[in-house]
């Protein structure tokens, strides 16, 4: 399944009442300049009017397919249904409240084209609110070999900004199990054996309106703390225990900021600052995709 010689990507998107700004997101894959694509759109048991923005777009463009079955089985369950599904080379991770850049697809797959030995590879990202206000930036490190150290201590790549081979997906799948740490879970378990890459490419304007929920952040840290503890002798048990220490400073640190009406200022902290031409000209990239009938 190839067009003009680039072969089929799959974007797989998960979705959970997020009729905020799911068009977006669906907006800024079809803005894409890469064009062999097809757009997989899994409901989670959605209680808003998401499915039929979803059917909407699915009804005039059949490269876009949804799926809703009205049940809530949770991310990693409906992330194992997409790469299940996936029919292309290739695979692109998404969440529903992001979009991509126009040129995320292009750079991705001349790159992955270009060195077949790398299994996934992420990018960096632009920070955004919910109002499509830029934050800042997080810029994906370029590395030729992300190793297990590097990913203990964050330095990998967020996930919806990875894409890789179709088949590391099907192979290599998530523990349902896990709500909130399933993509570091799979990172750990997989490094040794697998090629990360990272590049610094802007590829994703990332929402970080997102991470504010307390709840969602307290379940991350106690799952990322079962994790370590999991695989204490793959990660080492210094690592585990110095992370033990390093998660609990954030937990507190993070608590704080919540209870003083701070967030905004933490948030703000995790991306680096942009320079005002560069600001201007992510600005008029949202505001395009956005604008898209």
């Amino acid at each position: 399944m190839e067009k003009n010689n680039q072969p089929l990507v799959t974007i797989g998107i998960p979705f959970y009442n997020t009729e905020k700004h799911l068009a977006s997101a669906i907006k800024s894959v079809i803005c894409q300049s890469y064009s062999n694509w097809e757009l997989l759109l899994m409901d989670d048991g959605s209680s808003d009017k998401s499915v039929e923005i979803a059917k909407d777009f699915e009804a005039k463009d059949k490269r876009i397919k949804v799926f809703s079955d009205g049940k809530n089985f949770k991310l990693p369950t409906r992330l194992n249904q997409l790469s299940k599904l996936a029919n292309g080379v290739f695979y692109a991770r998404m969440d529903a409240d992001d979009m991509m850049h126009p040129d995320r697809l292009k750079i991705q797959v001349e790159f992955l084209l270009d060195n077949p030995e790398v299994d996934l590879l992420g990018t960096g990202l632009v920070a955004i609110d919910g109002a499509n206000q830029i934050i800042g930036i997080r810029k994906g490190y370029a590395k030729k070999k992300v190793l297990l150290k590097q990913i203990i201590f964050g330095g990998w790549a967020v996930h919806p900004t990875i894409t890789g081979k179709t088949e590391w997906f099907k192979k290599n799948k998530y523990d349902e199990k896990l709500t909130r740490t399933e993509d570091f879970d799979l990172w750990v378990r997989t490094v040794e054996t697998s090629h990360f890459c990272n590049i610094d490419f802007l590829g994703l304007y990332y929402r970080e309106e997102s991470e504010l929920s307390l709840k969602k952040y307290l379940i991350s840290t106690r799952q990322s703390l079962k994790l370590y503890w999991k695989n204490r002798k793959i990660i080492g048990l210094h690592y585990c225990i110095f992370y033990y220490f390093l998660k609990s400073f954030k937990l507190i640190t993070y608590l704080l900021f919540n209870y003083t009406g701070l967030m905004h200022i933490l948030v703000k902290r995790r991306s680096g600052a942009m320079s005002s031409i560069d600001i201007h000209h992510h600005e008029s990239v949202i505001a395009s995709i956005v604008a898209k009938k």
